[in-house]
């Protein structure tokens, strides 16, 4: 059938194989695709609840999410429709009659993506998963539904011992356990890009294959050999449980609509905006980054806003690199500094020598008319005439001798 026009472009392929498990050779594991208005619909379910009850609840699972989507009415949209398709196929697997009643009631795991023109809603319920093989990474777009992830959530178990736990397959929800199910769905679509390819599988196939093995081998293999060599891989390995895989790659990139889609995650800068809303669910959707080992732990989906208006960034302004000084010239400036500071030294000393010459010789000046009139004083009453002298006329007498006592009072 050749795809509407208003669908992109892709790749499918999609195989399903019992096993290995000698006790499991009844297939009730049950995939599709279908070309419908609304986008490509790709579903896995995963049936329980006996051989025959569990492959009729998953074949009767697909065939009325196929069934909704071709009688909603145009303009539905895509999101809403999927978990009302889903529901549905709840309620119908609930009212089964089978045979197989002693093996508990019928019932069935289930993912679902429809990829249009806007990106690729994505639901599930269960533990079956879907990944996202995008530009050289793999990130799981689901959460299970189970007992064991609900302890790796409680930081109870590390998902390494989750993936060996003896309840590591019991799960929480799925398609006919009660009338009502919650179905987990993203709340935008994933924005995909041309060559991005979702791959949709049962337990049978994670439980056995590692995240790191899905990348290398869809990220290199054509759509049709890459689920061969999945479920032969999960086949070497012991194949415990029936294996579903399908392999949906865009062949066109999607473009937002004025709403806008959730980015990837290789398009999200951001990782610390809130977790997604679960619609009739509280568990938030989850999305692991690619494991390199044999797990890691999770990372919780970035909700896209819708795009604020935000101003230019300011323009940089380059800077030239500052140049680094030469030893050198380093060197020359401090011997040019010492020079200077000595030819200071040698001005200051020599005015201060030139001062102290000029006060000595001031002080020598002022010193010598000192002595000099300290001299006058000093000879004055050896020589100066007493104011009563005898007039010129009259001879001075002779001066006497002292008298004898007096020289001895002096002492020799």
């Amino acid at each position: 059938m050749q795809p509407a026009p208003s669908l992109p472009a892709v790749e499918y392929a999609e195989r399903s194989d019992p096993g290995r498990d000698p006790d499991k050779q009844v297939n009730e594991d049950a995939c599709g695709h279908r070309e419908t208005r609304f986008g490509h619909l790709c579903v896995v379910c995963d049936g329980m609840g006996g051989h025959a009850a569990g492959r009729e609840a998953a074949e009767l699972a697909v065939a009325t999410v196929f069934e909704v989507f071709d009688r909603a009415p145009d303009g539905s949209p895509p999101g809403p429709l999927l978990v009302q398709a889903l529901s549905e196929a709840s309620r119908r697997v609930h009212e089964m009659r089978t045979s197989e009643v002693a093996l508990g009631r019928p019932g069935a795991t289930a993912v679902a993506v429809l990829m249009h023109a806007h990106g690729s809603e994505v639901a599930h319920v269960g533990d079956s998963r879907v990944y996202l093989v995008h530009e050289g990474q793999v990130f799981r777009m689901t959460r299970d539904h189970s007992i064991v992830q609900e302890l790796v959530d409680r930081g109870l178990l590390t998902p390494q011992q989750a993936a060996h736990h003896p309840d590591a397959n019991r799960i929480t929800r799925a398609l006919g356990m009660a009338p009502e199910v919650e179905i987990e769905l993203r709340p935008q679509p994933v924005h995909h890009v041309a060559g991005d390819a979702f791959v949709l599988c049962s337990d049978g196939l994670c439980d056995l294959v590692e995240d790191h093995e899905i990348l290398a081998i869809v990220g290199s293999e054509p759509a049709a050999q890459a689920v061969g060599k999945l479920v032969d891989l999960a086949n070497a390995r012991g194949g415990h449980d029936n294996i579903t895989v399908v392999v949906l790659r865009a062949r066109e990139t999607a473009f937002a609509p004025a709403a806008g889609v959730a980015p990837t995650l290789a398009q999200t800068s951001v990782i610390d905006a809130a977790p997604t809303i679960v619609s009739h669910a509280s568990a938030p959707t989850m999305l692991d980054p690619p494991r390199s080992e044999h797990a890691t732990q999770p990372l919780v989906i970035p909700v896209a806003r819708p795009p604020e208006p935000t101003e230019p960034p300011p323009r940089s302004v380059a800077i030239a690199p500052r140049r680094s000084i030469s030893p050198v010239v380093i060197a020359g400036l401090v011997l040019a500094v010492l020079a200077f500071a000595l030819l200071a030294g040698a001005l200051i000393d020599h005015v201060a020598d030139r001062r102290g010459k000029s006060t000595k010789t001031t002080a020598l000046t002022l010193s010598s008319a000192d002595a000099g009139s300290d001299a006058a004083t000093a000879r004055a009453p050896a020589t100066a005439v007493p104011a009563t002298s005898a007039p010129t006329a009259v001879p001075i007498a002779p001066l006497e001798p002292a008298p004898a006592h007096s020289r001895g009072a002096r002492g020799p």
